[in-house]
């Protein structure tokens, strides 16, 4: 997923077209991206990864890690726990955080230290369910055969829930979000589309629970970045807030969201 999120981010910092030939690139001074999570796994641990990067302009194609911050996670007790940098801008650990008496009753906030300024989040676990099965069909007639992997699962009753899904093989990553509006209840799906799936490939296709501010981060990026139909300039591009702000200057606020997820996976073998 870090992939999209930083390309998805990126294709943001276009502005409008000021005629048929010339575009308006934006090209201001780069401000911190954070893709950072904590999640709740299956078997009851819990991993943390912040990715920490800078954005660009249209025309730069490296991408610049932040390697230097200063980054850590203040646990439901009031503890302040130090998140080590690993390599190429991430910040990772597999320190128990989630407390699973009442998991989702514990509020936790990410600081992120960087060049002076000091940025926070606070968030608490968004539960999600398992994964019932996979089922695969090809689509033909439209040139090449398209592979359909669809994931199912079995939604709690109750409105108000929101889930964020990664598909990932060796050769493709996709990302989907969806709500219950129309399926609080019945049994529920996720789909992903696969131009060159090879068959024998495992693919891991991962459920995340989300609340709905970090559902519509993600539909907006889909959008814009052109998963939802119509390609990025489709509609005006707009910058997506997300919840982590910048305490020392609010004028400069970053790019991303920090998530604390439930996660469930479940491995699919390409038929």
């Amino acid at each position: 997923m870090k992939n999209f999120f930083i390309y998805a981010l990126t294709l943001l910092l276009f502005s409008s077209c000021s005629d048929v030939v010339q575009l308006d690139l934006n090209n201001s001074d780069p401000r911190l991206v954070v893709d950072a999570y904590i999640e709740l796994n299956e078997s009851g641990t819990s991993s943390t990864r912040v990715q920490l990067t800078r954005s660009a302009g249209f025309y730069d194609e490296e991408i610049v890690f932040v390697n230097d911050a200063v980054v850590s996670i203040t646990d439901a007790d009031g503890s302040l726990i130090p998140i080590p940098f690993v390599a190429d801008g991430v910040y990772s650990t597999n320190y128990p955080f989630i407390r699973m008496s009442n998991p989702t009753e514990n509020s936790y906030t990410l600081t992120i230290t960087d060049n002076g300024a000091i940025y926070t989040a606070t968030e608490s676990l968004e539960p999600t369910v398992p994964f019932t099965n996979v089922e695969q069909e090809i689509i033909s007639g439209f040139g090449d055969d398209i592979t359909e992997v669809t994931a199912f699962f079995n939604d709690p009753s109750g409105l108000g829930d929101f889930y964020l899904f990664e598909y990932q093989d060796i050769n493709n990553e996709q990302v989907d979000v969806i709500d219950d509006e129309f399926t609080d209840g019945n049994r529920s799906q996720t789909t992903f589309f696969i131009e060159e799936a090879t068959p024998g490939v495992t693919a891991t296709i991962r459920i995340m629970g989300i609340d709905q501010r970090c559902f519509n981060f993600y539909e907006t990026l889909l959008q814009q970045a052109g998963e939802g139909g119509g390609g990025p300039f489709g509609t005006q591009p707009a910058v997506v807030r997300g919840n982590i702000i910048n305490t020392t200057d609010s004028s400069r606020f970053p790019f991303g969201y920090f998530r604390i997820s439930e996660a469930f996976e479940i491995e699919y073998t390409i038929q």
